[in-house]
């Protein structure tokens, strides 16, 4: 007489867990977690999992945590010969990711997936107007690993602390062209967002925006640059959240 297969409901999670990891995942260590100020983690990965995998600029990965949980991140760099990526995390209130960054230890063993396509740089033409948060320094950072580099690139962040940020962002080299914006009440900060990027599309129409970050600030400058007459194919957006909600894919929050 065959046994019958238990259902779903009736399945440990650590069974379920165990079984997606070793279908999609791949195994990584934590090799370096430096602090750079108090506000971001800079990890670095390597494992043999990750040799031989083709990464491009702009590429994510997802880092498994308790359960299915996972928050996706863009590594500034991806060495496939030596297995090994690094990322550069955003510590901010309690959750699972920022926890963890806070208190990730050297010989950690990750399950991460990826990488996998997200927001192709490489296709990104010059000049370019990108603008993001906290969570897009590591994709400003992979810009360095495209054919064109960080040429005719004007960088345009919105931010809790520009001094924290600042630091951050010159730790990963992403010092040129960066103009960091403090958050303000209703959004008002965007206001100034919006002029530096309509004054650099009126010195540059045929500019490649990319915007990434914050769901709602992107929606505003997306319609500012069409405004402005910029073609759909012109401007790239990749919302990484939104508040109220986890991550979009994961990603970062």
């Amino acid at each position: 007489m065959l046994s019958s297969m238990p259902s779903p409901s009736t399945v440990p999670s650590g069974v379920v867990e165990s079984v997606f990891h070793r279908l999609v995942s791949r195994r990584a260590t934590v090799r370096e977690v430096e602090s750079v100020g108090d506000a971001f983690r800079l990890v670095t990965l390597i494992g043999e999992d990750l040799e031989d995998r083709r990464w491009m600029p702009g590429d994510m990965i997802q880092i498994g945590f308790a359960g299915l949980a996972g928050r996706a991140y863009t590594p500034l760099s991806f060495d496939p010969r030596t297995g090994t990526t690094a990322f550069l995390g955003y510590v901010h209130g309690h959750g699972i990711a920022s926890s963890w960054l806070a208190s990730a230890t050297l010989g950690e063993q990750l399950f991460l997936v990826g990488p996998r396509s997200a927001l192709d740089l490489d296709a990104a033409n010059r000049p370019m107007f990108f603008f993001g948060d906290e969570t897009s320094f590591g994709t400003a950072a992979a810009i360095r690993a495209t054919p064109e580099g960080m040429r005719e690139v004007a960088f345009s962040f919105e931010v809790d602390s520009a001094e924290a940020s600042r630091i951050a962002l010159e730790r990963i080299g992403v010092t040129n062209g960066v103009t960091l914006t403090p958050r303000e009440p209703q959004d008002a900060h965007l206001d100034r967002i919006e002029s530096d990027l309509m004054r650099a599309l009126r010195a540059a129409p045929q500019a490649r925006c990319v915007f990434t970050g914050k769901a709602s600030s992107i929606q505003r400058l997306y319609k500012a640059a069409r405004r402005a007459g910029l073609s759909a194919k012109q401007v790239t957006n990749v919302a990484y959240w939104s508040p109220g909600r986890k991550g979009f894919s994961g990603v970062q929050r």
